[in-house]
C-alpha cells in the first residue's frame, strides 16, 4: 500500500466502540478531479474564454482514481471512477453556461478495520452532486493571447448525505481565470485560474487552483497538454468524520499532475486521454489518475484576413471571391473576382463581342470573343458551306451558312413554301400540309405515308414494303403472328419446360404488341408439338410450353386475365410430320384471338 503517498491516516476515536463495530464514512466528495465546461482546452483547469453564439458543445468522460483514501494497512477507497456528461452552451461570445452531471459507477475498497471499528468501504453505483457552471468573459476571444473571464459553479444536493461520490448538500464556487493563445496554425496555449469553494458548516471551504500548458497543431487538430490542478483545505476541521472517527490526512493540501492529448476531426468531434499522479498526501489526492472522453467541441476558425487563398495579390479578408483568382475591383462586391464571362471562353464578357457564344481572340474589337465567322452570317466557318458568303442556317449540310431562302424551323422547306414554318415537318403536295408533322397514328416515328404498318408500331426499315412494321410480330384479325418461333430449354426433366433467353427479344416484342391493343381481352397461349412420342406426353409438353410463354408474359406486365394457355400436344400440325423441317414447324407457339371488344 501507498506509504509514500498518504503515509498514515489519524484516525481518532472520541469514544468507545463496540469490538467490530462498523462504521461508513461520506457526507464529502472525495473526489478532487473537477473537469473543466466542454469547449474548454484543458481537462481540469477552466479557460476564460465563452466563444460564439448559440453554441453547443459536450462530451462523455470516465475518470478512474487509484487509491484516493487509505487509513493504515488498508484502502477505505482503492478505486473509484466516474462516468460524466458536460455539456455547454454559449450566449453573444460573452456568456458560457454549462452543466455537469457525474455517477460514480466504479467504487471498493478494503473495508480496513482500524482498532475495533471496521470502517465500511463504498460498493455501489453513487450519483454524485450535478454541477451548474456560469462563466462571463471579461477581456479577450479564443484566439487572442490575453484572456480574462469570472464566473461561478454551483454544486446540488444530488448525492447521498453519507456518499464519498458527492456531499449531499449545495455549495457554490467562485472563479477567475486568465487564459490565452499565441500562434495561428501552430499555437502555444495557457490558463491559469484560482477559486473558493464555500459549504456549510459541516464541511471545511477550500482553496482551489490550478494552470495548465500546452500546445495545438495543424489548425487544431492535434493538441498536447499538462496541467498542475488541487486545493487546500481552510482551517482544521476534518473533512470526514462520524461521531466516532475523525480522518485526519498528512497534509491538508491536494495536488495533481495530468498530462493528455485530443484529437478533433470532421470539424469537432473530439477523442482525449489523459493520466498523471497524485502529488501529495491530502485526502481524495489518488497515487494516479487516467482520463478518456469523446465530445463535440468545434474551435472557432482562425482569422485569415491577411492570407490570399486564390494567391491573387488581393488578401482574403478584402476578396469577395477569396478562392477564385480575380482582379481588384472599386466595386467591394467584385473585388477580386473574375471578370464576368457567360460563354466560359476567357474573354471578359466586357471585351466580348459575342458574350453569350463561345469564341476565341481576334484584334478586331467587333469580334473578339466570337466564333470564326468570316462572312458575319452567324454560320461559325467550321460548319458553313459557304464562309465567304453571306448565308441563312440550314439543316442540309451542303447549303448551311449559304445563300438562299430563311427556313426557320431547318427542315429543309423554305418558310414562304412551310405551312408550319416554326415546326420541323415534312414534304407534302398538299399545300396547306406542307413542312408540318406527318400523321403517325401507331406512333412508332414513321409518318402514315410511309408507314407500311401505320397502325402497329414498327421500325425502319430500307425495304420499304417493311417501313415501320414489326420486326418479328405482326397482328392480324385472328392472331398475333410470330414470324420466328419461341425457343426453350430443359429444366431438371425432360417435361419442365422454361424460355430460351435467346427469345426474349421476340416475346418483348410480343408484350409490346398486346399492351399497344387494348382492344383485345383474351388471347389463348397455344403450345404445339410433333408426333415424336406418346399422345400424353406431347400434350403434356406442348401445355408446359404454352404455360411457361403464359409466365414468361405475365410477369413482364400483361395482365393474366387476357391469357390462357392450352396445349394441343400432335393434334393440329401445319406440315408433315415425315421430315425434320416438317417436325420444326409443328414444334411451335401460337397467339390465338379469342376476344376483342
Amino acid at each position: 500500500m501507498r506509504r509514500a503517498y498518504i503515509a498514515a491516516f489519524a484516525i481518532a476515536l472520541f469514544s468507545a466502540a463496540e469490538a467490530n463495530a462498523q462504521e461508513s464514512l461520506g457526507g464529502f466528495a472525495l473526489n478532487q478531479f473537477d473537469p473543466s465546461p466542454a469547449g474548454d482546452d484543458f481537462f481540469s483547469v477552466p479557460s476564460a474564454h465563452t466563444d460564439g453564439h448559440l453554441v453547443p458543445r459536450a462530451y462523455f468522460m470516465y475518470d478512474h482514481a487509484f487509491d484516493p483514501l487509505v487509513a493504515g494497512d488498508g484502502a477505505i477507497v482503492s478505486h473509484q471512477g466516474f462516468l460524466r456528461a458536460n455539456g455547454s452552451i454559449t450566449f453573444f461570445k460573452r456568456l458560457l453556461i454549462g452543466v455537469d452531471v457525474p455517477v460514480a459507477i466504479v467504487q471498493s475498497g478494503d473495508d480496513p478495520q482500524v482498532g475495533t471499528v471496521t470502517i465500511a468501504s463504498p460498493d455501489s453505483v453513487e450519483m454524485g452532486d450535478v454541477r451548474l457552471d456560469i462563466r462571463g468573459s471579461l477581456y479577450g476571444q479564443y484566439r487572442d493571447p490575453v484572456q480574462v473571464g469570472l464566473g461561478a459553479r454551483f454544486y446540488f444536493a444530488t448525492a447521498g448525505e453519507d456518499s464519498l461520490a458527492g456531499e449531499g448538500k449545495p455549495r457554490v464556487q467562485p472563479q477567475a481565470a486568465i487564459s490565452g493563445r499565441v500562434g495561428e496554425e501552430h499555437a502555444f496555449l495557457y490558463t491559469a485560474s484560482f477559486g473558493w469553494m464555500a459549504r456549510g458548516p459541516e464541511n471545511p471551504h477550500t482553496l482551489t487552483f490550478g494552470a495548465g500548458v500546452g500546445g495545438t497543431f495543424f489548425d487544431d487538430i492535434f493538441q498536447v497538454q499538462a496541467e498542475l490542478f488541487g486545493n487546500h483545505l481552510v482551517g482544521d476541521d476534518p473533512p470526514i468524520s462520524t461521531p466516532n472517527i475523525s480522518v485526519v490526512a498528512p497534509t491538508r493540501t491536494s495536488l495533481e499532475l495530468l498530462g493528455g492529448a485530443k484529437l478533433r476531426v470532421l470539424g469537432g468531434l473530439t477523442f482525449g486521454v489523459a493520466a498523471g499522479p497524485g502529488l501529495t498526501d491530502g485526502i481524495g489526492t489518488p497515487t494516479a489518475r487516467v482520463l478518456g472522453m469523446i465530445g463535440w467541441a468545434p474551435i472557432p476558425e482562425r482569422d485569415r484576413s491577411g492570407e490570399d487563398d486564390d494567391a491573387d495579390g488581393i488578401t482574403n479578408g478584402v476578396d469577395a471571391c477569396p478562392t477564385v483568382k480575380g482582379v481588384e475591383n472599386d466595386d467591394p462586391k467584385r473585388n477580386g473576382c473574375a471578370p464576368p464571362d457567360r460563354d466560359e471562353d476567357k474573354i471578359p464578357d466586357a471585351l466580348d463581342a459575342c458574350p453569350s457564344i463561345k469564341g476565341r481572340p481576334n484584334a478586331d474589337e467587333t469580334r473578339n470573343g466570337c466564333p470564326a465567322d468570316y462572312d458575319r452570317d452567324g454560320v461559325a466557318d467550321a460548319e458553313d458551306a459557304c464562309p465567304n458568303q453571306r448565308g441563312v442556317a440550314s439543316s442540309d449540310p451542303k447549303r448551311h451558312g449559304c445563300p438562299g431562302e430563311v427556313d426557320t424551323d431547318l427542315d429543309g422547306i423554305a418558310d414562304r413554301s412551310d405551312a408550319c414554318p416554326n415546326v420541323k415537318g415534312s414534304r407534302s403536295d398538299d399545300p396547306s400540309k406542307n413542312g408540318c408533322p406527318a400523321p403517325d397514328g401507331d406512333k412508332d416515328g414513321i409518318a402514315d405515308v410511309d408507314d407500311a404498318c401505320p397502325s402497329e408500331r414498327g421500325f425502319p426499315n430500307p425495304d420499304k414494303a417493311h417501313h415501320g412494321c414489326p420486326k418479328e410480330v405482326r397482328v392480324t384479325s385472328g392472331e398475333i403472328v410470330i414470324l420466328r418461333q419461341v425457343r426453350f430449354k430443359f429444366g431438371q426433366s425432360a417435361l419442365d419446360q422454361t424460355v430460351d433467353p435467346v427469345s426474349d427479344d421476340l416475346l418483348t416484342e410480343v408484350r409490346d404488341v398486346i399492351q399497344e391493343h387494348p382492344e383485345i381481352e383474351t388471347i389463348e397461349v397455344q403450345g404445339h408439338a410433333d408426333d415424336m412420342g406418346t399422345a400424353d406426353f406431347n400434350k403434356t409438353l406442348s401445355q408446359q410450353r404454352a404455360e411457361a410463354v403464359r409466365r414468361w408474359l405475365t410477369t413482364r406486365g400483361i395482365d393474366p386475365k387476357r391469357l390462357v394457355a392450352k396445349g394441343y400436344g400432335s393434334t393440329v400440325p401445319v406440315a408433315s410430320n415425315t421430315t425434320d423441317e416438317g417436325r420444326q414447324r409443328n414444334r411451335r407457339v401460337q397467339f390465338v384471338i379469342i376476344k376483342k371488344k
